[in-house]
């Protein structure tokens, strides 16, 4: 046990080691960059800056301040034990989830490396402690054994050593997939947020097609209108497009990074108009109506799944209150009928 915690508080400390190696490195390295790039002005700049920086994480919260740049600065370090080839499909889980903490694939790598090592520590400590072995038990008083009790001893003791390989390997897996559980939370979360508001979304697209807006000019106006998931997707295609990059690329990009099928199958209606000259207009307000039901297709079926999502709670939390109340009054009568049977 005690190794175990010296493990942990190990981890610990080199973390917050590097935290503050990372933080005075990365700031010699600003000066002599500033020095290189531009003398005494842009060196004098830079720290300005650097002061100004410094100033707003001082205002900022507990969170921004100290949590989030530690926690970048530990995954990017266990990240760095990772290989170097990184799968595709986590980084396109990580673009689904909107990179959150502004994680790479290698960095939440080395979340779950970092995870798994506190598991494993976790695990070896439940392995090693005495709490519940026979002589934790009897508070390390001797029992006298006999050839009756030795046999029974035996089991408990194995009985218990079992129990603790069970919980130690549960605690291994819950904590090592933590960070995976989290990210997909994260997946589910804002493809539902996408989903939901996209039917209100192409109903304001197609009222400002009415207006006599373009195209564009309708996803400027959803994305400085709104704050949500969505309104912060078409911002993104608004200054993609702004770059010179095409309509075509931006919004088959915005249908990758959200990986809802709701919207893929928007962007390619939209993509198939404009290639054949059709209306936008038009366009806009078939997929509106298309959305709104789909949108009263998947409310109806939620409701219809909500009497099989209530049956395991009735059945162990309402039902036996019910019974005890009805059936509590009962008891002490009935006791006294079967005893006056029995005598």
């Amino acid at each position: 046990m005690t190794y175990s915690i010296g493990f942990i508080l190990l981890i610990i400390g080199l973390s917050f080691l590097v935290l503050g190696l990372r933080a005075t490195a990365s700031d010699r390295i600003t000066e002599r960059l500033y020095i290189y790039l531009g003398g005494m002005e842009q060196k004098d700049a830079g720290l300005a800056l650097t002061q100004r920086q410094r100033r707003i994480q001082l205002t900022g919260s507990f969170r921004t301040r100290i949590l989030i740049p530690a926690f970048q600065i530990i995954a990017r370090f266990f990240g760095r034990l990772t290989p170097g080839r990184i799968s595709a499909n986590m980084e396109k889980q990580l673009a689904i989830a909107g990179n959150p903490l502004g994680l790479s694939p290698r960095e939440f790598y080395g979340i779950r490396l970092l995870f798994t090592a506190i598991g494993i520590g976790l695990a070896f400590m439940l392995l090693q402690s005495d709490l519940y072995t026979s002589s934790g038990m009897s508070g390390g008083m001797a029992i006298p054994v006999t050839g009756s009790n030795s046999t029974s001893l035996q089991a408990i003791d194995y009985q218990i050593r079992f129990n603790r390989m069970i919980m130690s390997l549960i605690a291994l897996i819950v904590i090592s997939n933590l960070p995976k559980t989290w990210l997909r939370r994260k997946v589910r979360n804002r493809t539902n947020s996408i989903r939901k508001s996209l039917p209100d979304a192409l109903d304001m697209l197609s009222v400002c097609a009415d207006a006599g807006l373009g195209f564009d000019q309708s996803l400027q106006r959803v994305s400085t209108s709104w704050d949500n998931t969505l309104a912060r997707e078409f911002s993104r295609v608004v200054t993609e497009m702004g770059m010179g990059v095409s309509r075509k690329t931006a919004l088959r990009n915005l249908a990758d990074r959200a990986d809802v099928p709701e919207l893929s199958s928007f962007v390619a209606v939209i993509l198939q108009s404009d290639q054949l000259g059709m209306s936008i207009t038009q366009t806009l307000h078939a997929q509106a109506k298309q959305m709104r039901i789909e949108r009263r297709f998947r409310a109806q079926e939620l409701a219809r799944k909500m009497p099989l999502k209530m049956l395991f709670p009735l059945i162990l939390l309402i039902f036996p209150s019910m019974f005890a109340i009805i059936l509590g009054p009962m008891i002490p009568v009935l006791g006294e009928l079967f005893a006056a049977i029995g005598g």
